[in-house]
């Protein structure tokens, strides 16, 4: 079976799991009273057995992605995993809690903060990692600082007006249980900085797995803020009752499942188009130039930077062409010269995968169809006897 295929039902799999599992939810009967409580929603079981269903899953996808990369980099997917797989197995105490109305017992209540606690920071984490093995300095994000905005922001918080959220601590109680709450807001926060840093300046290859972590991640701080605000004025509100304070959480899990399918599926060969576009696009092929191969050749590296010598040549070629006109020859030769040179990175220098010259051709050929198209315009024919 092809690969991204595979993959494709691995994550339909895991959403399908999540919804079947909420629904069969309720056949199971209600017991008695529980209809009557304050804090009685039909859906809070439901939502959450999707929710922590489909954050488990992506855990599962990030430590299956790292076989495509290097060992350097299998620190920061570990991170990552490990986040995802804390949320998730932790969040299996909200259907207890739920079904048997313990929201107002202190201890199950409390124990329902740690997932994002734990899963926030080691988010951070990962991000931090996939930072430092792209060289993108985070002086402002490093962890003695992150300590320090961390004790400030729960300082600042402790002099917030609030109300009497939770009866069973004094003042002084509250203030130190909120630091688990600010946490959260300030990790997940970085961390969507992080990747999203990241997403803006890597290969196009990677581009749309940082992207989408780091909007999932954006959507988990947005989560955790409404976790925030509701401590401070309280739960026996239309936004809680209604558990719509979840909808943020399960869109980010959902955006935190893509990005771990997207990085399963880097450095698989693909035709480029999507199911979608193969069977509504109705555009003509257009022919292939020698400037879309070395285009998506080079979003194959990792840090574009590191080929910028190599891109210039390009640039200064394609400056001199006028609309329409094919390159020369000379300047066909030149071109391979480069996709050479991105060839060359590509099997000694990438930092995060191991590549092969077969995997970086084959890649190309399948991409653009060059089995079976016509490369006569291009460079192509000649990179064999290279």
């Amino acid at each position: 079976m092809d690969k991204i295929l595979k993959l494709r039902i691995e994550v339909w799999a895991v959403v399908v799991f999540g919804v079947a599992v909420a629904l069969l939810w309720f056949l199971v009967p209600v017991p008695k009273g529980l209809d009557h409580q304050t804090f009685y929603s039909p859906f809070g079981v439901p939502t959450t057995l999707v929710d922590l269903t489909i954050a488990i899953g992506s855990g599962v996808l990030f430590l299956q992605a790292w076989r495509n990369f290097k060992q350097e980099l299998k620190p920061a997917y570990r991170f990552i995993a490990a986040a995802q797989l804390v949320v998730g197995i932790t969040t299996l105490i909200y259907p207890y809690i739920e079904y048997y109305d313990l929201w107002e017992n202190t201890w199950f209540n409390m124990s329902s903060y740690v997932g994002y606690l734990f899963g926030s920071v080691l988010m951070y984490f990962g991000a931090r990692q996939f930072m430092k093995i792209l060289g993108i300095r985070g002086r402002l994000t490093t962890p003695l600082l992150m300590l320090g905005y961390f004790l400030a922001l729960s300082v600042i918080h402790a002099f917030l007006p609030h109300n009497q959220v939770w009866p069973a601590f004094t003042e002084h109680q509250y203030d130190l249980f909120e630091m688990a709450v600010v946490a959260p807001v300030l990790f997940y926060a970085i961390a969507a900085y992080g990747m999203g840093r990241i997403s803006r300046r890597i290969g196009s290859d990677y581009r749309k797995a940082f992207g989408w972590l780091a909007g999932g991640l954006a959507l988990q701080l947005v989560s955790a803020f409404g976790l925030l605000i509701m401590d401070m004025v309280g739960y026996d509100n239309w936004y809680f009752n209604t558990r719509l304070y979840e909808l943020p959480t399960i869109c980010a899990d959902i955006l935190i499942l893509t990005a771990a399918y997207s990085f399963n599926t880097v450095g698989l060969a693909s035709t480029g188009q999507s199911i979608w576009r193969r069977l509504f696009s109705h555009r003509t092929a257009q022919p292939v130039t020698s400037l879309d191969i070395i285009s998506y050749t080079a979003g194959m590296v990792s840090n574009p930077k590191n080929i910028d010598p190599a891109l210039d040549k390009v640039r200064l070629l394609s400056a001199k062409l006028k609309p329409g006109e094919a390159p020369s020859a000379e300047d066909q030769a030149a071109l391979r010269g480069v996709y050479l040179e991105i060839e060359k990175y590509l099997v000694t220098a990438e930092p995060l995968r191991t590549i092969t010259r077969d995997d970086v051709r084959n890649r190309v050929i399948v991409h653009f169809g060059l089995d079976h198209a016509p490369t006569d315009k291009t460079f192509w024919p000649a990179v064999g006897t290279a």
